[in-house]
């Protein structure tokens, strides 16, 4: 029986926020400026998109619990700024302190000065950029130059990092052609029918904590870690898998072809028997230029890599997967059929009893 051997290869790819937008003219109004990479899986790009909106906590300076801005959501306004639906004034004497979060109203988010968590998020629900920013301390409008100035011609700066991971599956042919010494001739078309990832988990939580805190700027948050130090959040162990469900593709020898679209997932490591991706496709051989063989089979294989055993915080996963139309030997060998010819001895029968004739 013929067998086909699917090769997985991985990337991880960090996505960082870009640099600060300027976002015109202002005035002793509190207003913000923004940037990212927000996507709702159809956004693409470095900056934020106007079209959206986040939330914004904000802590007048040496306070905790009372708010400055309790969770307020921040448009764009047709007046090229970010700002609140009411209007806050910079106050005189004291700095402020933000916190940028994405997508506004998110259930599940807790926030305070130095934590923030999320808990039973379910992210196949959801399928959507979720984003914290640094925290913006010691920012004000004053004159005296008290804390980080805003001049009001800027807003503060909200600069966001994904809270999510991404996994994506591209595949291409390993060859498609092969000459024998008799100069009998073999191609190979391979169409991916669909694909699909398994068995990984869509539900949990993160805590996120504050580091060390200057007096002013933009201050990181610490990412969670498990055992083994890697940047994921916390599953409650249920499990779901995603499906491409595309038109079928035919795989090209040294271009890959996208064969599962990027996807959100919750981050997490990747077990050695845990996480699945299974493929379906069909291969059609020709021998000497006529057709051969027709075949549509599904064959899987477990992602954990040595060189990527965790989708972590902020990163996308690509992972190549190399199709053979063949089977093929340790060491890419391609396993050609042979024989082991023999004949059984006869089995000599003595009858017993005579004829008469």
């Amino acid at each position: 029986m013929k067998k086909f051997v699917i090769i997985a290869l991985v990337a991880a790819m960090s996505l960082a926020a870009c640099s600060k937008t300027d976002m015109g003219k202002g005035s002793g109004e509190v207003s913000f400026q923004v940037a990212s990479y927000a996507t709702k899986l159809g956004i693409e790009g470095t900056v934020f998109p106007t079209s959206e909106s986040f939330g914004v906590y904000a802590w007048a300076e040496g306070t905790v619990q009372d708010y400055f801005m309790p969770n307020e959501r921040i448009s764009y306004g047709s007046d090229g700024l970010w700002k609140p639906a009411g209007t806050y004034y910079w106050p005189k004497g004291v700095t402020i302190d933000f916190f940028g979060y994405y997508p506004y109203g998110m259930n599940g988010l807790s926030v305070s000065p130095n934590v923030i968590s999320y808990a039973d998020y379910d992210v196949e629900a959801k399928q959507e950029d979720v984003m914290y920013a640094s925290k913006s301390v010691g920012y004000g409008d004053n004159p005296d130059g008290t804390g980080v100035g805003i001049d009001g011609t800027s807003g503060v700066p909200i600069v966001f990092h994904h809270a999510l991971a991404k996994v994506l599956v591209d595949a291409r042919l390993a060859f498609n052609h092969r000459t024998e010494v008799d100069g009998t001739t073999y191609d190979w078309t391979i169409t991916v029918n669909d694909c699909t990832v398994s068995n990984f988990q869509k539900k949990g939580g993160a805590r996120f904590e504050l580091a060390a805190e200057p007096t002013e700027g933009l201050v990181d948050w610490v990412k969670p870690e498990d055992a083994n130090g890697y940047k994921v959040w916390t599953g409650d162990g249920t499990t779901t898998s995603k499906t491409s469900g595309i038109t079928p593709v035919e795989l090209k020898n040294d271009e890959p072809v996208n064969i599962l679209p990027e996807f959100f997932v919750l981050p997490q490591a990747v077990g050695k028997e845990a996480q699945w991706v299974s493929v379906n496709f069909t291969v059609k051989t020709s021998r000497n230029g006529e057709p051969f063989l027709t075949e549509t089979m599904t064959r899987g294989a477990y992602l954990y890599i040595d060189e990527v055993p965790a989708w972590e915080i902020n990163h996308i996963i690509r992972y190549l997967l190399v199709l053979s139309p063949i089977d093929l030997e340790p060491g890419g060998t391609p396993s050609i059929i042979t024989f082991d010819p023999a004949v059984s001895d006869w089995e000599v029968i003595t009858v017993s009893t005579p004829i008469v004739l």
